[in-house]
């Protein structure tokens, strides 16, 4: 039989087990989530140039592959002078890559949900490490038969020796339940405070339907600032900045930064400590955003510049810096501002990507505590990849992964 027609008899024979909307939902997504490749083997040729690229400044670059994994979801390196990669795979393996050697494990193992967009999906290091050897995790794990985001604190033990690093101790942060298997977003990082933002989508669905977004009594929707550290008050096993935007405002869950995000697929800081935002769209429109503290974004309102909901009230959110539509990709992956010296003409340029169409640009983000939109903005072409994540050594190069591949490459001169 066809497929719509196999679709509606498991929906048949499902229906007496779901007990609400959102467990039929939640079902159907994890049972047809969809499945990505890219068109054409990876590299079988020299990047494209098409579509508005053609019309743009375009700088040539080449792709070294440095090493594979399996369904790559986020690629680090630790605040050091470290030969060390990290990487995450989708199935919940952190592997261990020496730069030097060439030699590959895997370090540690999660159990974890992979239906949809869900796995292990964000890792990041303690700003002191290896001194303070602590790194931090973001997965999805079946808790009480629901999905649930978790953030934990790890114990890397022996962190700069490759053969007998292990993870010892983990701590758990946050746990938060997800109503359906997509817009987990999942990134971790550190800001030049010293405080771990996380990165949360909207909880999944088309449009919001939960209006996450626009709800600041949930954590759903938003970015999150945190001291990591227990709290010695309250035996919370973190603690709220007394100078986040809502602390002790009703109706606004402490830790939130921002609200009004759909799903933040990467973020990174620029090098004047500006929070950088590549929010994933729905309809028509990627976003790129500067996070700014107790600023609502917009999303299930807005997309882009423009309202999602006919009517909206476009003066009421705080606006992206950029957008592109779909005649130039379909899903924003968000990367880093450039600070090596293997491209001069790329320093302190934001670089980023898109996970379908495999296109890479670079754009200069508004002087800072403005808001302006930038004048142009450069192309380093079309490849045959599913950028899922970049990365960003201790040099200031910059790494990108394909997805379907598995592969890891550096971006270097041709």
């Amino acid at each position: 039989m066809g497929n719509l027609t196999k679709t509606f008899a498991f929906l048949i024979l499902i229906l007496p087990v779901v007990t609400s909307c959102d467990d039929l939902g939640r079902t159907f997504m994890k049972t047809f989530s969809r499945r990505y490749e890219a068109t054409g083997k990876v590299l079988e040729s020299k990047p494209n140039f098409i579509g508005l690229d053609s019309k743009r400044e375009q700088v040539v670059v080449s792709l070294q592959e440095v090493t594979s994994v399996k369904e790559p979801t986020d690629i680090q390196f630790p605040p050091n002078d470290s030969p060390f990669l990290f990487a995450l795979e989708k199935s919940g393996n952190l592997i261990l890559f020496d730069r030097g050697t060439k030699e590959k494990r895997t370090l540690h193992s999660w159990e974890v949900l992979t239906d949809s967009e869900e796995g292990l999906l964000g890792l990041c290091f303690h700003p002191n490490f290896p001194k303070e050897p602590k790194a931090y995790v973001n997965y999805i794990k079946e808790i009480g038969k629901k999905d649930n985001t978790i953030v934990s604190e790890i114990i890397i033990e022996n962190p700069t020796d490759y053969k007998t690093m292990k993870i010892t101790r983990e701590r758990v942060l946050l746990q938060i339940e997800q109503p359906y298997p997509n817009h987990n977003a999942g990134q971790v990082a550190f800001g030049a405070d010293k405080y771990l933002y996380i990165g949360l989508g909207d909880g999944g669905w088309r449009a919001d339907p939960k209006n996450n977004g626009q709800n600041p009594n949930t954590l759903l929707g938003s970015i999150l600032r945190i001291n990591p550290n227990e709290d010695p008050n309250t035996k919370l096993p973190y603690q709220i900045p007394s100078d986040n935007p809502f602390v002790g405002k009703s109706g606004f869950k402490p830790e939130i930064y921002a609200y009004g995000i759909r799903n933040p697929w990467r973020f990174s800081f620029a090098p004047d400590g500006r929070l950088v935002v590549a929010d994933v769209g729905q309809d028509k429109y990627e976003e790129l955003d500067i996070i700014l503290p107790g600023k609502n974004y917009g999303w299930n309102q807005t997309e882009g510049f423009h309202c999602f909901l006919e009517g909206c009230d476009l003066s009421k959110y705080e606006p992206p810096f950029y957008e592109y539509g779909r005649d130039d990709g379909q899903s924003v992956t968000g990367g880093y501002v450039y600070l090596g010296s293997s491209f001069p003409s790329l320093k302190g340029k934001y670089i980023f990507g898109d996970f379908i169409q495999g296109k890479i640009w670079a754009i200069e983000l508004p002087k800072k505590g403005t808001m302006e939109r930038p004048s142009s903005i450069a192309s380093l072409g079309k490849w045959n990849l599913l950028i899922s994540t970049f990365g960003r050594d201790m040099e200031g190069e910059l790494f990108l992964a394909d997805y379907q591949s598995g592969k890891i490459f550096k971006l270097v001169k041709p």
